[in-house]
């Protein structure tokens, strides 16, 4: 970290808990640069002292600094869960009039809100603005207006159905134009998650959305965030996050619980499933199987209820970038690849990401850092940088079973499902043991209600971690993506739901 920056990541730290490391940082030295030229200032010093005087540009700042990658129905399996289970639960707790208060919570340029709406629309028609009130609330100003606007790109309707476009939005020039009843629906709110006061109008929801914004601040930060909301929250209410980020926010505020396979928080009880076999990490011993159907990846490495280090920063207490480097290789004196490895294993994330950096393009270890880098970048969520690094190892070495998995991920995440499947299926043709290849097929086909498959696929994964329960070395380079209790504890179970639904196809049949 230059001392050049330290001054606008502990500006935009302060104000909104951003934690700018890693690809972050890179980032905010080609914006701040970038915008010192654009406002002819002579030097950051210069720029430095612009913002600290003039609040439209800081807000223009941050909000440059914020990932704004969404799109319609992401995750549907949640928005599914929520109006089949969550949505009928709540109306039945109802003992008045009230709408089912709805928080979408870091809602970037609207999309999650909007399908909410749709998807309560679909079930609840013209009833949906009196039973449901939903609102929105995001840091960012330009992604505000762009949502109250409704109109959105091709790029916003990945897994959208044509039926769903055709019946909810209208082509125009610049794009697709949301209907007017489905905008009308949603109120949004400037919201800044680490303020002491949020608006005034957010209060008293049922339910709050808060999926794919946590990855971005460091535990303190989301602790504190989980405070706000239960503040905000009835007494008997349901927080839900992407499933990718569960286990990094059980922090004690709220209980986890599963229903189905789906991970969510409550507060109260009236919404416990009753055949509930989660427990917040902090009630339960620390080795008890968890869901990793798509942690984090460090998560499956780095024991949350032990340890209280953020997955994707570390503490903003070095003030330059040799100070950390010189302490990184302290503790490692010969910064090798297997010592580099190691940190990776360890969840020491931005020390294995610094010292990767060293590393010359043309050094002769340059497969083995594009995989590791290339890790690192994907648990961050970076995925473009992380697909551009894989393609560079599958040009060193075609058949890298650590990068194949890697790509499969990459999709799997951006739910580009087809492509995802595609390389897990090369993995298991080229390493057939490779048991998270299997694994991942596996949920996919699950979600896609292809059952028989997915379940011969999680036999798979039993089969091979009952014969060799240490299996996974055909890995070379990066860590198992998930625990082994994980997978045989999922795999269990997933098999004998899938064998109960299964039964009564072929009964009913």
């Amino acid at each position: 970290m230059t001392a050049q920056l330290l001054p606008f990541k502990t500006l935009v730290y302060d104000y909104c808990g951003l934690v700018l490391e890693g690809i972050a940082e890179d980032r905010l030295r080609k914006i701040v640069h970038s915008n010192a030229k654009q406002t002819g200032c002579q030097n950051l010093k210069e720029y430095e002292r612009l913002i600290r005087s003039s609040g439209e540009r800081f807000q223009q700042l941050v909000g440059q600094l914020t990932v704004n990658e969404t799109y319609f129905f992401r995750e549907p399996e949640q928005l599914q869960l929520l109006t089949e289970v969550l949505i009928p639960q709540v109306l039945a707790q109802k003992i008045d009039a009230e709408p089912v208060r709805i928080l979408s919570a870091g809602c970037s340029s609207g999309e999650e809100p909007y399908s909410l709406v749709i998807a309560l629309h679909e079930l609840y028609g013209r009833r949906t603005a009196e039973l449901f009130q939903i609102d929105a609330g995001d840091l960012d100003l330009t992604v505000l207006a762009k949502a109250q606007a409704g109109i959105y790109s091709e790029f916003s309707f990945r897994g959208v159905e044509d039926s769903i476009r055709q019946r909810y939005f209208t082509p125009q020039a610049r794009g697709y134009e949301l209907a007017e009843h489905v905008r009308k629906q949603v109120n949004f709110y400037q919201l800044n998650l680490l303020a002491e006061e949020y608006p005034v109008q957010l209060a008293d929801y049922d339910i709050i959305f808060f999926r794919n914004v946590s990855i971005y601040f460091d535990l303190e930060t989301r602790r504190f965030i989980h405070n706000k909301f239960n503040a905000l929250m009835r007494q008997q209410s349901i927080l839900l996050l992407g499933s990718s980020e569960t286990m990094g926010n059980d922090l004690g505020v709220f209980e986890l619980v599963e229903h189905a396979g789906q991970y969510f928080f409550i507060k109260g009880d009236a919404y416990r499933p009753v055949s509930s076999q989660a427990l917040s990490w902090l009630q339960v011993p620390a080795d008890n199987p968890r869901d990793a159907d798509f942690m984090p990846l460090a998560a499956a490495h780095v024991e949350i209820a032990q340890s209280s280090e953020p997955v994707l920063a570390e503490a903003l207490t070095e003030s330059t970038e040799q100070a950390s480097l010189t302490h990184a290789v302290m503790n490692f004196p010969f910064a090798d690849l297997g010592s580099i490895q190691q940190l990776v294993h360890d969840g020491e994330q931005q020390r294995a990401l610094r010292l990767l950096e060293s590393f010359p393009e043309r050094s002769e270890e340059r497969y083995a850092v594009c995989l590791l880098k290339s890790w690192l970048l994907l648990n961050m969520q970076a995925f473009s940088e992380a697909d551009e690094l894989l393609e560079e190892a599958l040009t060193l070495e075609s058949w890298s079973v650590d990068a194949m998995l890697m790509k499969g991920m990459i999709y799997k995440w951006q739910e580009r499902l087809e492509e995802a499947c595609q390389w897990f299926k090369k993995v298991i043709y080229t390493c057939p043991e490779c048991w998270p290849a299997h694994y991942y097929l596996a949920d996919i086909l699950r979600n896609q209600q292809q059952l028989d498959s997915a379940m011969k696929s999680y036999q798979t994964v039993l089969r091979i971690l009952s014969a060799n329960p240490s299996a996974g070395k055909c890995l070379v380079w990066i860590p198992l993506p998930l625990a082994v209790a994980d997978a045989v504890f999922l795999s269990q179970r997933h098999t004998a739901q899938l064998a109960s639904t299964l039964q009564t196809i072929r009964v009913n049949d």
